[in-house]
């Protein structure tokens, strides 16, 4: 009679029948998340027929895809997203542009046709680096920056470091304040290196971004006092992924700021580019008009 047959339970044998557990545990909520988010209202045919390009070599940069429309012999606006996210959210304002600008939306290290790098990238001013060769002068005017959540304080440290080639701040629903980096239980345990490596690259990126935002934060406080462009901080009182308080703390660090005009929306929850488009594309034609 043959001996019984043992199996050794190794810890890849575990991970194939664990991982997709986990990833469903930790992932879902994330993707629930995502799904909520209203998005462009635009066609997805008219959004995908939009026309893309890479940003050139440059010594200080990586490539970054971005999508543009409008007349490109007029001054810039350029969209910069949020984590998760890519140039498709500002879909709707590459469709329809401000009138007399140049629209432009980027796809930030680490997401959308810029998604190559493992790991993504947590640092705003590699993140701004990257965005950098974008900056050019039309007509004697720089471009005007749009910023919403994570892309927020990204465009704040783009301007803080080439002041001279920014014409404008819009920071919608930004976080730019660390003492609001107070992740719960459920983004700890998303942001871990136990779970990560389980997460699609997207995610995983996202993870990063999150794990390093009060850091970056940090780093960020010390060089707002650079931006010198006129800003204009959008923030709904509803917000709750990105309190609310983070419009007064934004106002106060600017102290070098041509001017600080913040825009309160009542009732207003963290989707400002979907469900207010105007207001922000009121900013930007404020500050177009007074540059």
């Amino acid at each position: 009679m043959s001996e019984p047959r043992t199996s050794k339970r190794t810890p890849r044998w575990w991970a194939k029948r664990i991982a997709p557990a986990a990833i469903v545990v930790v992932a879902a909520p994330i993707l629930l998340v995502s799904c909520s988010i209203p998005g462009p209202k635009s066609d997805p045919a008219t959004i995908a027929a939009l026309a893309r390009d890479m940003t050139a070599d440059g010594p200080e940069s990586e490539h970054v895809s971005y999508v543009h429309a409008g007349d490109d012999l007029q001054p810039r606006v350029i969209y910069i997203h949020g984590t998760p996210g890519s140039a498709s959210d500002f879909a709707d304002y590459l469709v329809t542009p401000v009138p007399g600008l140049e629209a432009i939306a980027v796809d930030r290290l680490g997401f959308g046709n810029s998604g190559h790098r493992s790991g993504g990238e947590s640092s705003f001013e590699a993140q701004a680096k990257a965005i950098a060769p974008l900056l050019v002068q039309r007509d004697g005017k720089w471009p005007i920056l749009v910023g919403h959540s994570l892309g927020g304080p990204i465009a704040a440290r783009l301007a803080a470091m080439y002041p001279d080639r920014v014409g404008g701040l819009v920071i919608a629903a930004g976080s730019l304040d660390p003492d609001q980096e107070k992740p719960g239980f459920g983004q700890r345990l998303f942001t871990s290196g136990a779970i990560r490596w389980l997460l699609p690259q997207t995610l995983d990126n996202t993870a990063g971004e999150l794990k390093a935002a009060k850091t970056q934060t940090e780093l960020l406080a010390l060089e707002l006092r650079k931006v010198t462009c006129p800003v204009i901080i959008i923030h709904g009182t509803a917000d709750d992924q990105v309190p609310y308080v983070n419009m007064a703390y934004s106002k106060k660090m600017l102290v070098n700021a041509a001017s600080v005009e913040t825009v309160t929306i009542d009732g207003q929850n963290h989707f400002i580019p979907w469900q207010r488009p105007d207001t922000i594309r009121d900013a930007v034609k404020k500050l177009a008009e007074h540059r």
